[in-house]
């Protein structure tokens, strides 16, 4: 293309600006997606828009999207704006630095969470999938309605603290959110502080600013805890230093052999693990059961599947197991595609480049709308099909039913499946996350009928890093008797928006 065919960023659609705030009404307080998804639907694949004084441009383009995604850290880095939230909050971590210091922390959260450790790690898992099935037959037997996320993210938080910081929790042993609560709001303002058109709680302190303090007190004496904990244990077992046993004594070791580690990486890498592994997984499993309850065929089949690979057994018994529920990683493979907890991604140019025929100069601000994208790149892509992930190429071909019959998507390619990212930072906890969420979610179809409540709001998307299923409230049946149990259902289709 010649060079007067690239277009400038002024030049491109968009919603048109509103004063002060410009776009920043449409997309506040947890709808920076679904406005961006709007925009593109409106205004094509890039366009522009602004978030105060800045100039953002919007992708929902799936190659141009992964070419971003896989130039990374070279050509493109996060906003910087996550760099300055975290380093504020004292958390500086692999999830929010760039360059050098990314490249020498990745190398260890990628080999802490390689899929070779899975096996090791599933006896922690299964543990607190036990933990899991007790509190939720005795919100069962309540007979009431009641909001599943927290009981879930209890659940992520003993497998996270478990397996990168050696330390058993038990939340699920105990009443009430604790530690939960304060990271869910360290994870909500950082949210808020990263589109916010100005610094202000640097000149102004705002109640939920000084909630956010109490709450940031809170997690860093829990992980002050973790590391003296850590410290205790190598000390009292020298081999520690040459064979750790999770992150955490990892980072420590390093600490101690080269100083590669300062005090605040360790504490912030502790911390980003912390809210990463806790709310990601969480939110997919919520995000799960509320599809699963929205169609009861799927649910039926799901736990037949789940009763024959468990047997008497609450939870799968050994890590084959897992394997074994192919239906299940399919449910869990779309819920991921239709309501993905990372719906955007915020990228950053580091040198002037060209996408999709639009010059974008160093330094501009991306979001990259990878769900919408990753919706247009398949057939029937609002349909709920976990089929479309159990076909092998030649059974599409042979039957064609990948485009025209009833139980018939295509599978995404790894392309426009974004979920997880793409290139050299795509998110490392992936395995360990499938792994998390088909132990407990095949106990939970295994086990219990689940329903929603029926007298409370619509489910609603809500943003804050991780799209979290707001208002969601379920009511569970267990499956006392064989009388009780599904019969098997084929599985069917059902039309599910982009937006909840």
């Amino acid at each position: 293309m010649s060079e007067s065919a690239v277009r400038e960023i002024a030049k491109l659609p968009g919603p048109p600006r509103r004063a002060m705030l410009a776009n920043m009404r449409e997309a506040d307080r947890g709808a920076l997606h679904l406005a961006v998804e709007r925009w593109s639907e409106r205004y094509g694949p890039i366009f522009r828009f602004d978030l105060g004084p800045r100039r953002i441009v919007g992708i929902a383009d799936t190659d141009a999207i992964n070419e971003v995604l896989r130039d990374r850290p070279h050509g493109f880095g996060r906003w910087r704006e996550i760099g300055r939230v975290f380093e504020e909050q004292g958390m500086p971590n692999v999830f929010s630095v760039e360059g050098a210091d990314w490249q020498r922390q990745r190398r260890l959260a990628v080999t802490a969470l390689n899929s070779n450790h899975l096996r090791r790690y599933f006896d922690v898992v299964r543990t607190a999938a036990e933990r899991l099935d007790r509190r939720l037959c005795d919100a069962a037997r309540g007979g009431e309605s009641f909001d599943i996320r927290p009981v879930l993210r209890t659940f992520t938080t003993d497998v996270i603290t478990a397996l990168a910081f050696g330390v058993d929790l038990n939340t699920l042993g105990q009443d009430g959110e604790q530690l939960q609560a304060h990271t869910m709001r360290v994870f909500q303002m950082a949210a808020r502080r990263l589109v916010a058109p100005v610094p202000y709680w640097r000149w102004v302190r705002l109640p939920a600013d000084r909630a956010l303090d109490r709450s940031l007190a809170v997690v860093h004496r829990a992980v002050a805890g973790f590391i003296e904990q850590a410290r205790a244990r190598m000390a009292a077992r020298p081999e520690l230093l040459q064979a750790p046993e999770n992150m955490l004594e990892a980072m420590l070791a390093a600490q101690a052999e080269d100083g590669s580690f300062s005090e605040r990486e360790v504490v912030g890498n502790t911390l980003g693990f912390l809210l990463a592994g806790e709310d990601t997984t969480a939110y997919t499993m919520a995000w799960t059961i509320w599809l699963l309850a929205c169609r009861p065929q799927i649910q039926a089949r799901w736990a037949r599947e789940a009763q024959e690979v468990l047997g008497q057994a609450s939870v799968p018994v050994d890590y084959e197991a897992i394997s074994r529920l192919r239906y299940g990683e399919a449910v869990l493979r779309e819920s991921l595609r239709l309501e993905p907890v990372v719906p955007i991604h915020l990228a950053q140019a580091l040198a002037d480049t060209v996408l999709l025929d639009t010059h974008i100069p160093a330094g501009t601000r991306l979001v990259l709308v990878s769900r919408l994208a990753g919706l247009r790149a398949v057939s029937r892509a609002g349909e709920l099909d976990p089929e479309r992930w159990l076909k092998d190429d030649a059974e599409k071909q042979q039957t064609g039913r990948a485009s025209g019959s009833r139980t018939g998507g295509a599978a995404p390619d790894q392309k426009s499946f974004l979920a997880f990212g793409a290139g050299p930072r795509f998110c490392p906890g992936r395995n360990l996350a499938f792994l998390e969420a088909k132990c407990a979610l095949a106990m939970i179809a295994s086990r219990f009928q689940v329903e929603l409540d029926q007298s409370a709001p619509p489910v609603q998307e809500s943003l804050a890093f991780t799209m979290i299923p707001k208002g969601l409230r379920v009511r569970l049946r267990e499956r006392g008797t064989d009388a009780q149990r599904p019969t098997h259902v084929s599985a069917g289709v059902a039309e599910v928006g982009g937006g909840a």
